[in-house]
């Protein structure tokens, strides 16, 4: 994983063309777009203009694929996310990284599914929005064909019902 650059402060349609030059450069298969709030516009302005094919829409409050293991979309994303990360992918040596990834915790919901720390939650914590770590979970919540396979985790990390108030990633 590289982390190709922050924007703060465009607006969706300027963010939809950045991300038109970054396709066009880069050639990524898909492109997910979180669509809760001013993502919308961003992931509207880039099918408008001919990018849908690989532009994937991504609602963290959505239904999980393993709806019983996951309370939503966003829990699935930052799991997949671990798995990765266990198996060795790399992040850019940053502290942002490391801050994103073991602030937020987790908890069960009446359902006994995974469900992340709410943001109001951290924000009473001192701790901003992961936004590192949220889209770097995002790009699991999507399956494409690809030559590289993530090899299985030797030793997987076991979550139990019990485990209340944990960080997410150790």
């Amino acid at each position: 994983m590289r982390e190709l650059t922050i924007y703060r402060g465009v607006d969706t349609v300027e963010l939809a063309h950045r991300v038109m030059g970054f396709i066009e450069q880069e050639r990524p298969a898909a492109v997910v777009c979180d669509v809760t709030g001013l993502g919308a516009g961003t992931y509207d302005e880039l099918k408008h203009c001919g990018y849908g094919r690989i532009t994937h829409e991504f609602i963290a409050s959505g239904r999980a694929q393993n709806n019983l293991q996951h309370a939503n979309e966003r829990a699935e994303a930052w799991s997949l996310m671990r798995d990765a990360l266990n198996a060795g992918i790399e992040l850019p040596d940053s502290p942002d990284w490391e801050t994103d990834l073991t602030g937020t915790e987790y908890f069960f919901n009446a359902k006994g599914a995974v469900q992340l720390e709410p943001k109001d939650a951290m924000k009473s914590r001192g701790l901003a929005s992961p936004d590192l770590a949220d889209a770097l979970s995002m790009t699991f919540a999507v399956k494409i064909a690809s030559s590289y396979r993530v090899p299985a985790v030797s030793t997987p990390i076991q979550i139990r019902p019990g485990d209340q108030g944990q960080r997410w990633m150790k």
